[in-house]
């Protein structure tokens, strides 16, 4: 197996030497990178023939399967390239160099000192200075990290974001309507209201820099709209379900760091409910700084006064641990629940009106929880 892995490897690497460089495009990020391949591959389409990764295949062998899916016809590719590992991003550009790159956000978390963090954002610099003078980085503005590596690049940084002084594209009006998201997309003098199925703002950061892409590629507003309000939520990146006893359900359990986290309570405090639940389980891969960034969830969810809160196993023994410190009211949680006690009290506790945020590694596999208590439709 991994003999034939290695040659399919050089064989897309032989391949794409054939055509262009122009033809690629490369999406890094730790939040939001995955919606952005979609809400990309979206706009390119309205103007470009467009091939793009497969979201829910290995990353490392995607992209050689993707690159040798090109063919003569084909305009753009677009590639998910994920940059969360020592190495990854020199695999990547070893066999391809896009020549437009977009940058979602990292996992930085003010306070934070975190050789994790450092790692990505090295990873994250790679691709920044292999665009070269004719490259085009399209960058988050609000993210602090991003802008800083932006200074490495040799070619054109455009921003996106929400100030409008700073950004070629930003977004106005932020809002929630009906369990999606509105926004106002402003692109110079022009400006067109988005209503997106898309629930939260990570999602429309990922819009903004596909839009972005939109107007580096010459197609205009009036089309990136259709093209962004046909999107459908990826399962399991903050999807919006039918619970049990008409509860509503947010599925964001595709994967998570402390900067999703907080994002998604923020999502989960924007949406009308009864009650606000959140199940949470631990994130991984943190390193030394683990038991610090699930202490500051813990103090998110005690500042925002959360209704109830059920913890998994592991790690999330800090969060239970910090919020009794801060005299968190001990009848709203209960913490070192396995899957199938997770299940059972949300079974017995939700109701109409509530509104419940499962989110956790993905490999915690809080989805099987999802799918237990998600009503089928």
């Amino acid at each position: 197996m991994r003999f034939l892995q290695s040659l399919q490897t050089h064989l897309a690497r032989q391949y794409v030497k054939l055509y262009p460089p122009n033809l690629f495009i490369g999406i890094t990020g730790s939040v939001g990178r995955s919606t952005c391949v979609e809400a990309a591959a979206a706009v390119c389409s309205q103007k470009y023939k467009t091939i793009t990764t497969n979201p829910y295949s290995d990353p490392v062998h995607n992209i050689s399967h993707t690159l040798l899916r090109i063919n003569p016809k084909t305009e753009k590719v677009i590639l998910e390239l994920e940059a969360e590992h020592k190495g990854e991003m020199d695999f990547y550009l070893s066999q391809v160099k896009p020549k437009i790159a977009l940058f979602t956000k990292t996992t930085y978390m003010p306070g934070t000192e975190s050789s994790i963090v450092g790692e990505i954002l090295s990873e994250q610099q790679k691709l920044m200075e292999s665009l070269g003078k004719q490259g085009v980085a399209i960058v988050n503005w609000d993210d602090l990290a991003l802008k800083e590596i932006a200074g490495q690049c040799r070619g054109n940084v455009l921003f996106y974001g929400t100030d409008p002084k700073n950004c070629t594209v930003w977004a106005g009006n932020i809002g929630v309507e009906n369990f999606g998201t509105s926004f106002e997309l402003n692109s110079g003098v022009e400006r067109v209201k988005i209503n997106f199925k898309l629930l939260g703002i990570n999602e429309v950061y990922a819009a903004l820099a596909a839009s972005l892409l939109g107007v580096v590629l010459g197609i205009p507003l009036t089309k990136i709209k259709p093209a962004l309000e046909s999107l459908e939520s990826i399962p399991h990146c903050m999807q919006t379900l039918l619970g049990p006893n008409n509860s509503i359900i947010l599925d964001d359990t595709n994967g998570t760091s402390p900067v999703e986290v907080e994002a998604a309570i923020d999502t989960l405090l924007a949406v009308p409910a009864r009650r606000r639940i959140v199940v949470l389980g631990e994130m991984r891969d943190l390193g030394v700084n683990s038991e610090v960034m699930h202490r500051e969830i813990a103090r998110k969810i005690y500042k925002e006064k959360l209704d109830l809160v059920f913890l998994g196993q592991g790690e999330t023994r800090f969060i239970a641990e910090e919020l009794k410190s801060l005299g968190f009211w001990e009848e709203k949680m209960e913490s070192d629940l396995q899957s199938s006690q997770l299940v059972s009290r949300l079974l017995k506790t939700l109701g109409k009106g509530d509104v419940c945020l499962i989110k956790g590694s993905k490999s915690v596999r809080l989805d099987e929880v999802v799918s237990r208590i998600a009503k089928k439709t």
